[in-house]
């Protein structure tokens, strides 16, 4: 093909992809300042909600380390003279710990908007300060999201309804809760940068892009993308490649950056792409070698087509009729899929932020899309049906606004039915897989209590120039000092270590084991004594006198390999979270467990709750087990709960054996006649093993503390049962000393 031929067949397509003129305006009437009064009005309550809800999150301990812990302590140094410096990471399972003398910002993402964010800690220097200030940006977001579906469609209704789905789309709403990440602002940010892009508005559309940029070093990638659709498809060649050489010298600039502050030269976190490669380049050429294996890997695959899946769910799949739009996201699609962290695909916490902009702008146009091909239809149905006959009539009597007002009712009545089907189907995503909303099933407010409060009396042990190590949730009420870590980093050299045995949240160790025998081992190593112990919560200080194990423990060599099975003597107030009164109990019954050798009664299960979704989705869902026992006899060897499924073909399914309770206040320690509590962590069905979905029947057993992962689910181990009273709720089965505490109807 001859290059005249090339360049004509280039200028032929470039003059049909013209697809976005400049915008006729609308007037601004009666209409439009009371849609704009609504989606104010939603703005309002969704930032008075999320504010009222996530600082209460973190009055309650359920904020971490990892994000709201680092942000705020990098914040806290920039307004002290170290710049954007942390010392938090997690040195167990992710690359992002140097040394404990801690690293800037900048060794791992390119984040400059945070020194304005700072400017607010001059102010009111505070964790909440940071959900405050992310909720009204995030919030925002609507303006734009208003505007540009009004101007699109050409309604101020339909804008109106679109706000509401950039404020209720679970991927932006699962970065608001998430702690605080400067990424989380492209939600708003990025969508003001296409507002701005598409109604041609150059300075604010420059202003808007820098803004967005500067949260994260990959969104310079996604400027590059609006730059070259803003070329092709508005024809803006000036400005087009203006913002794409801004976007590739902010790329530049932040990989200069990171190899300026980096101990190793680069991003800390780039090893979670190395598997394909050294560099972008061998990555990309990896890819392009083997396109079949790709695919297959990274798309195809089953987590990553449910993260994809879950993406355009919410707008009910209409964003895949917008190819041309979708395409803006690429660079963070590849990023999020070809991680080797699974947190990146998983849907949750703050991965998909600026993708969702481009969902909403996906959905405007997708609706865009089907209402030209109503008006291509209803053109071609008239000429062709009606076209005829009607001229036949004579002029008086021809309709002269039928075809008007057929084609305007059926333009409103598809757009009413696409908006709302669009609205109730992110409204029934929210309800049935997210719990961030009130109308959601497992939504709960904040609520505190004794335990919660008893933390703030450990923190005002801690001197403020202490270097500490704490657990995740703890760290974001400490992290306002020079040096604080993620337990376990630093926990031989910090001066203090500080834990709450009881809480879910133990990241970065996945389950109790792990995580207990870390603390036991920090206990018993001899390098810390015990401040306070009580009702859960260790503050331990280095140099005190070591602690040692106690006499009821299994063994007494601190070189076990089991070290969580080994019990340090520890104050009797620090068991008091497993201590429980008549009055707590929940579901009364009395059931017996008996040794399955001697047939001594050891102790009654007198109540039980399961937190629990019916139906529950295996993809999705998540339970609590709490079990009541009242002792009878104490034990040789401690026991401890076991939690698995029955499914209709009767074969069990291990799911928990994760009551840590029964780690630190064994059963052979429990005194006759005591009532205990012991509760699970959190747990979902794919923990351990694929589960089957239709109705399953959720039981426990009493096994072995010393039972090994690989014999738990053994029969001859679990002590045997029988039934005294119930309310007709449980049942036994006596062949496998099971018993059964609710049915489930399992879903995907």
């Amino acid at each position: 093909m001859s290059n005249v031929a090339l360049g004509k067949r280039v200028s032929i397509f470039l003059k049909r992809a013209y697809l976005y003129p400049a915008p006729e305006p609308l007037p601004r009437g009666r209409s439009f300042w009371i849609a704009t009064g609504l989606v104010t009005l939603a703005v309002v309550l969704f930032s008075g909600f999320f504010i009222y809800y996530l600082t209460g999150m973190h009055d309650v301990y359920l904020t971490h380390a990892e994000d709201l812990g680092i942000m705020d302590q990098a914040i806290w140094n920039t307004v002290h003279g170290q710049w954007l410096h942390q010392t938090i990471c997690n040195v167990i399972n992710d690359t992002n710990c140097s040394s404990p003398a801690g690293i800037s910002r900048f060794a791992l993402h390119f984040e400059p908007i945070l020194f304005l964010v700072a400017l607010f800690y001059l102010v009111v220097p505070n964790p909440k300060t940071l959900l405050v200030v992310q909720t009204l940006v995030v919030a925002s977001g609507a303006f734009p999201a208003f505007w540009l579906a009004r101007l699109r469609l050409r309604n101020e209704w339909a804008g109106v309804v679109i706000a509401l789905l950039y404020l209720l789309y679970p991927a932006q709403q699962q970065a608001t809760v998430f702690d605080f990440h400067a990424v989380t602002f492209t939600a708003a940010l990025l969508l003001f940068t296409l507002y701005f892009m598409y109604t041609r508005r150059t300075g604010w559309l420059f202003v808007f892009a820098l803004l967005s940029m500067a949260c994260k070093e990959e969104i310079a990638g996604l400027i590059f993308m609006f730059a070259l659709w803003s070329i092709v498809l508005q024809h803006r060649w000036r400005t087009g490649s203006v913002l794409m050489l801004l976007a590739l010298t902010w790329t530049a600039l932040s990989f200069l950056m990171l190899h300026l502050f980096s101990p190793l030269g680069h991003s800390l976190l780039v090893s979670r792409y190395t598997y394909l490669g050294s560099n972008p380049v061998r990555i990309a050429l990896t890819l392009l070698a083997h396109p079949a294996t790709s695919l297959r890997n990274f798309v195809l695959q089953r987590d990553h087509m449910l993260y994809l899946r879950g993406l355009v769910v919410p707008a009910g799949f209409l964003p895949l009729l917008a190819p041309w739009i979708l395409f803006l996201a690429l660079p963070t699609l590849a990023l999020n899929l070809l991680s080797s962290d699974p947190q990146a695909y998983s849907g949750l916490f703050h991965y998909s932020a600026e993708i969702v902009p481009v969902l909403i702008f996906a959905t405007i146009e997708a609706i865009v899309l089907i209402l030209w091909l109503l008006q291509v239809l209803s053109f071609v149905w008239q000429r062709q049906v009606h076209r005829p006959p009607l001229a036949r009539l004579p002029l008086a009597l021809q309709p002269r606004s039928w075809k008007f007002n057929v084609a305007q009712i059926a333009h409103i009545g598809l757009l009413t039915l696409l908006l709302g089907y669009v609205l109730a189907n992110v409204i029934r995503v929210e309800y049935l897989r997210d719990n961030t909303m009130p109308f959601s099933p497992r939504f709960q407010w904040p609520q505190t209590n004794a335990h919660l409060a008893l933390a703030d009396h450990f923190i005002a042990m801690i001197p403020p120039t202490a270097s500490v190590s704490a657990q995740s949730n703890l760290v974001p009420h400490i992290s306002e000092r020079r040096s604080i870590y993620l337990f376990p980093y630093a926990d031989d050299e910090a001066d203090y270590i500080f834990l709450d045995v009881t809480s879910d949240t133990i990241y970065p160790f996945f389950g109790s084991p792990p995580y207990i025998r870390e603390v036991k081992n920090v206990i018993l190593r001899g390098h810390y004594g015990i401040v306070a112990a009580e009702d859960g919560y260790l503050l331990l200080k280095r140099g005190l006198p070591p602690t040692t194990l106690s006499p009821y423990s299994l063994t007494q060599t601190a070189s076990n390999l089991n070290k969580e099975f080994l019990l340090p003597e520890l104050p009797a107030s620090f068991c008091s979270f497993t201590q429980a009164s008549p009055q707590e109990v929940d579901n009364p019954v009395q059931v017996t467990f008996s040794s399955n050798t001697t047939g001594t009664p050891i102790a009654d299960l007198i109540g039980f709750h399961v937190d629990a979704l019916n139906p529950f989705s295996i993809a999705g869902g998540g339970m609590t087990v709490t079990t009541y026992w009242r002792v009878i006899t104490s034990t040789k060897v401690p026991l401890q709960p076991l939690v698995f499924i029955t499914d209709q073909h009767n074969h069990e399914h291990l799911v928990s054996f994760d009551f840590p309770g029964a780690y630190w206040c064994q059963t052979n320690a429990w005194k006759p006649g005591m009532i205990v509590k012991l509760q699970s962590r959190y747990f979902s069905l794919q923990q351990y093993v694929s589960v089957p979905t239709g109705l399953v029947h959720l039981s426990i057993a009493l096994v072995p503390l010393t039972q090994t992962f690989g014999t738990m689910m053994a029969v001859q181990q679990r002590l045997s049962l029988h039934i005294v009273q119930s309310s007709g709720k449980i049942s036994a089965t006596q062949s496998s000393n099971g018993l059964n505490l609710r049915s489930l109807m399992l879903v995907p």
